[in-house]
């Protein structure tokens, strides 16, 4: 993260105060786009290499340009071919088993290209690219600017790990003139960034290695009880960590004059586990649901399968988190994890809609059992999450 160092540390701040005294004098925007666009290069610059900056720089405005495409048309034909491409590109990057056979695939003449790219935030970059292609497509982009669009991308507070904002949300705050707001705003980025740095540095550090090998416990407490509190340890460890990061994110953007989804909100407390991917990394969830949950529904719903409504659901939760397991890695055990989850989540759909009533649904003791049930398979979970297949190999024969 961009305050690990010391040196990136002074950085940030003042680029925050020059951003900050940039908006204080021009009444134009455009002025702080180039501001901001800049401090993001030179903080970008500190983690990766110019030849991968210059290339997400030339894919940017590939990816503008296509969007404006888009706004004009509104084909598919435009639509489908770029999204492919993208995620094709992203494959080739990400994971070994497309690129192992270049050769074979006649695409040996990419991989000097993209090997030399590095992967630090690429995901999140893709993801950006679909939301702005998709909206273009779909007309909700009303403003058109290719600073802004530059800035949204490469906005060096969310570049790493989100939050995963939208276009027009981020367009809105960078060019809000609102002063009397901006003053609170940067005062509630200070409390926002101190309350992330003590979740990473004060609450993960005394938790880290019980969380990251179950075997530190184990031999004090056995094998089953060292499990079990190591995946207690590593549920508080995964959770601390990611939202003190995304604190960081907030907080700093806050102090930049630019409000930023929140990405999570008490996700441990849901009464079911289609409650905890509301508030479990909101902006990521809402990504899944807008652009692959949803758009697998209609699509089908045109097949014989659509006929029966909890088989389409089923069908639509398990692709979902097929690809939010392999989005998260390119290790075999990520998908173990995305498919517990969708299978979790059609058994809450099948239990909650047609084996338990709405009015049961609404009393305190089904809600707190529920609730500890929920908590219990997401811990179970983070196990899959966590472990390579072999080392998972090696607990199951442990157990």
């Amino acid at each position: 993260m961009f305050f690990d160092s010391y040196q990136i540390f002074i950085l940030v701040l003042a680029i925050i105060l020059i951003f900050r005294l940039s908006w204080l004098i021009a009444p134009k925007y455009q002025i702080r786009n180039i501001v901001l666009l800049t401090a993001s290069v030179l903080v970008i610059l500190t983690l990766i290499k110019e030849h991968t900056l210059i290339v997400l720089g030339i894919s940017s405005v590939l990816v503008f340009a296509l969007g404006y495409l888009l706004k004009k048309h509104s084909k598919k034909g435009i639509l489908i071919p770029s999204l492919l491409i993208l995620t094709i590109l992203f494959s080739l990057r990400n994971y070994p088993l497309f690129y192992e056979n270049f050769e074979k695939m006649r695409l040996s003449f990419l991989e000097g290209p993209i090997m030399s790219i590095q992967k630090l935030g690429l995901s999140y970059i893709l993801f950006r690219y679909i939301h702005w292609l998709v909206e273009c497509y779909r007309g909700t982009i009303k403003k058109m600017n290719p600073l802004v669009f530059l800035n949204y991308i490469l906005f060096f507070p969310t570049i790493l790990a989100g939050p995963i904002d939208t276009y027009r949300n981020f367009h809105y705050w960078l060019a809000s003139n609102r002063k009397t707001y901006q003053k609170s705003l940067f005062f509630a980025g200070i409390a926002r960034v101190f309350l992330g740095a003590a979740k990473t540095l004060l609450i993960v550090p005394p938790i880290k290695d019980y969380a990251l090998d179950y075997q530190v416990l184990s031999g004090d407490l056995g094998i089953y009880l060292g499990l079990a509190t190591s995946l207690l340890c590593y549920s508080a460890y995964i959770y601390f960590d990611f939202s003190g990061y995304s604190d960081i994110a907030i907080g700093t953007a806050m102090m930049l004059g630019i409000r930023i989804p929140e990405n999570f909100n008490n996700p441990y407390f849901s009464i079911d586990l289609a409650t905890f991917w509301r508030k479990w990394h909101i902006t990521f969830s809402n990504f899944l649901r807008a652009y692959i949950f949803k758009p697998t529904l209609h699509v089908i719903n045109k097949t014989i399968i659509g006929k029966n409504r909890i088989l389409t659901t089923i069908s639509a939760y398990l692709l979902t988190f097929f690809i939010c397991g392999i989005w998260h890695g390119d290790k075999v055990n990520f998908i173990y994890w995305g498919l517990f989850h969708g299978l979790g989540l059609s058994l809450n759909k099948i239990w909650r809609d047609h084996l338990v009533s709405h009015t049961i649904q609404k009393l305190r003791w089904y809600k707190l059992t529920s609730g500890f049930v929920t908590f219990a398979f997401v811990t179970l979970g983070w196990m899959f999450f966590h472990y390579s297949h072999e080392e998972l190999v090696e607990i199951f024969n442990a157990l």
